[in-house]
């Protein structure tokens, strides 16, 4: 399965970050009974029943080598991380892309939860020290209010303001020529993917839009990550109703290595997912 896909006169590359954690599908989804999973067990879940998150990135670049390189969110960052005891591997990853920090452009952050903004900072100063940070306006209003405060988000985000790097986000804004943000709140106050529209083709980055395969399906299927799963739950049908009918390519946040870029097709009248 593919690590990167060309759309138009852009490539957008898969830069993992780590494996992440690996939970029971009750801790993720404890509005879903266990039987619900049935259908999904072969292929949603590993061998033992559980599901296993991927950290990662994606990066957008011109297929000539000119405009922006763009990184879409930043992974949970160097570790070690308690769960393998190893460091993330993103930079390492970055530069086996054949880039280094300095030449990132724009960072998006599709949100503000820690896996996704690990390594924005280091060293208390913008780990890709040329770009812009494009943090959504919600996401910032929210996580800087005293009864919301995170750690992470106080590591990772806050030091941007005083860097001069922040650039906060509201709404649809142009990355570059065919670029876009897409607001899909509900995850988040402020989450939001990215849209990429270039020679009659179109792909989607999604953050954490669905964390898991069986939701392409089960569209109302939640985790318990979710801020506010009314908002969620219409964002995730929403893009991916439209993902469906108009042959989006689809790079998702979470899904196994391998398996993480795919399309929404129709199947026997259900939604499913197919990878490329």
């Amino acid at each position: 399965m593919s690590t990167s896909i060309i759309v138009g006169d852009y490539e957008i590359s898969i830069i993992d970050d780590h494996a992440g954690t690996t939970r029971k599908p009750h801790q993720v989804y404890p509005d879903v009974p266990d039987a619900a999973w049935d259908p999904y067990r072969s292929f949603a879940l590993d061998e033992t029943g559980s599901w296993n998150a991927q950290w990662r990135g994606h990066l957008i670049r011109r297929t000539d080598g000119t405009g922006p390189k763009i990184l879409i969110d930043a992974g949970m960052g160097f570790g070690p991380h308690e769960h393998t005891g190893r460091n993330g591997e993103l930079l390492d990853n970055l530069a086996a892309a054949g880039l280094a920090p300095g030449d990132i452009d724009i960072v998006v952050t599709t949100h503000c939860h820690g896996d996704h903004i690990g390594w924005n900072i280091s060293d208390g100063k913008p780990t890709f020290p040329n770009a812009a940070y494009r943090i959504a306006k919600n996401d910032w209003d929210f996580y800087t209010q005293p009864e919301n405060e995170n750690e992470m988000f106080d590591i990772n985000v806050l030091p941007l303001e005083a860097a001069g790097n922040l650039d906060l986000v509201d709404d649809v804004v142009e990355l570059a020529p065919g670029i876009s943000t897409y607001p899909t709140h509900g995850h988040t106050p402020g989450h939001q993917c990215v849209l990429v529209e270039s020679g009659g083709e179109t792909a989607v980055v999604t953050g954490d839009l669905f964390h898991n395969v069986a939701q392409v399906t089960e569209q109302t299927w939640c985790p318990t990550f979710d801020w506010n799963t009314d908002k969620s739950t219409a964002s995730r049908k929403g893009l991916l109703q439209r993902a469906q009918a108009e042959n989006w390519i689809v790079c998702s946040g979470h899904l196994p290595s391998g398996k993480s870029m795919g399309k929404v097709v129709d199947e026997g009248g259900k939604s499913v997912w197919l990878a490329v």
